[in-house]
């Protein structure tokens, strides 16, 4: 089974600058669990998450947090992945995210991307497209 995170079901709950990083943290992740996530038939978890993003520089903003995503995207280096984010992510390299809630976005720019899960995965439901 492969694992993303759809951006549209997740909370962003804070936005920090900690050592050279922007550090995002959701106090909600939704992960599709599949063949191919977002596309094929697969079950839907939750779990808290940390993505940092090295050398980070932000553009735009949001004007309160907790905030949940109606949408975005990740570009790795030539990648495109529309409102997903890949598990795991360990990525050295060009990096853009985009995140968009409530006709806001912010879009961060860096040169590399971590994404650490945080406990257990709590299973929500099946997921059919």
């Amino acid at each position: 089974m492969n694992r993303a995170i759809e951006i549209h079901d997740s909370t962003l709950d804070s936005l920090t600058f900690e050592e050279g990083h922007v550090v995002l943290h959701f106090s909600s992740v939704y992960i599709h669990q599949s063949g191919i996530p977002g596309a094929d038939a697969g079950s839907g978890w939750v779990q808290e998450a940390f993505l940092k993003i090295g050398s980070g520089i932000v553009v735009g903003s949001f004007s309160e947090l907790p905030r949940d995503l109606q949408g975005g995207y990740i570009k790795l280096d030539r990648a495109f992945l529309d409102n997903t984010v890949p598990i795991p992510l360990d990525h050295r390299g060009t990096v853009e995210l985009r995140l968009e809630g409530r006709g806001e976005f912010i879009t961060i720019t860096g040169n590399s991307a971590d994404l650490e899960l945080v406990g257990e995965a709590t299973y929500v439901e099946e997921f059919r497209p």
